[in-house]
């Protein structure tokens, strides 16, 4: 009974995690260059009770969280023809200096900040291959290799990186990216293509969002019966015992 009461509760804490990610996705569906966290799940395939009863049937079946990780498919391109916005086809990243260290984003929305210093929209300094990009006045053009000139001029070639696969980075807000294991070191990114005046929009589907959520939802419930039938099956039977 023990290990019915732990597996029903891992099954429970599995679903509001799922829930907590399905709304921080949800929360970010209109945040440029955002990538939605997915969660891999396993099914149990034994009941909640050793006794085997018909009435926990419902509990049969229920999906464990096994990790997650992150959905990097490419949201849509929009053209907002803005000089310092840019978008990245293909496996890259920007890199990004923040005061926890290096990070990469995919929000291609920047600006200058006070010294002219090329800056996401949070104020973190992109980095180009020569370090800060700073920009003089003047019109900027990005091209597609990612090199920046100012009336002509190259000043830098931003520094876009790349990962192997969706487990390599996590999550940090609604724009940043960092390496899921310390000291873990991003390769420099090939066959990309960088557009400027272009966004890349979030990567969230809210209708597949919600019917997920809805799915969630109704395991929980499930897992939460099967709790209250447990215990409402201790209690019969210390109650019985308690009577001889």
């Amino acid at each position: 009974m023990h290990s019915s009461i732990q597996t029903a509760f891992t099954g429970l804490k599995a679903q509001m995690d799922a829930l907590d990610m399905l709304a921080n996705n949800l929360a970010n569906v209109n945040a440029a260059g955002f990538k939605e966290q997915k969660s891999f799940f396993t099914t149990l395939n034994r009941a909640l009770t050793a006794s085997g009863a018909t009435d926990l049937e419902a509990a049969i079946n229920n999906e464990v969280s096994t990790g997650s990780a992150l959905n990097l498919t490419e949201g849509a391109l929009v053209e907002t023809r803005r000089e310092l916005d840019l978008a990245i086809s293909g496996n890259g990243f920007l890199t990004v200096e923040t005061p926890g260290g290096v990070r990469y984003a995919r929000n291609g929305s920047l600006t200058r900040d006070a010294k002219s210093v090329l800056c996401t929209a949070d104020g973190f300094p992109v980095l180009g291959e020569g370090g800060k990009i700073v920009l003089s006045p003047g019109k900027v053009d990005i091209n597609q290799d990612g090199e920046i000139l100012v009336d002509g001029v190259r000043v830098d070639r931003l520094k876009l990186a790349s990962f192997d696969g969706p487990g390599a980075l996590i999550c940090e807000g609604s724009s940043l990216f960092a390496p899921a294991q310390s000291g873990q070191a991003a390769k420099p990114a090939s066959g990309v293509t960088v557009r400027q005046g272009f966004q890349e929009q979030s990567n969230v589907n809210p209708v597949l969002s919600t019917v997920r959520m809805v799915e969630i939802l109704r395991h929980f419930e499930s897992i939460q019966k099967s709790i209250s039938l447990i215990f409402n099956d201790l209690d019969a039977k210390a109650i019985e015992r308690l009577g001889r």
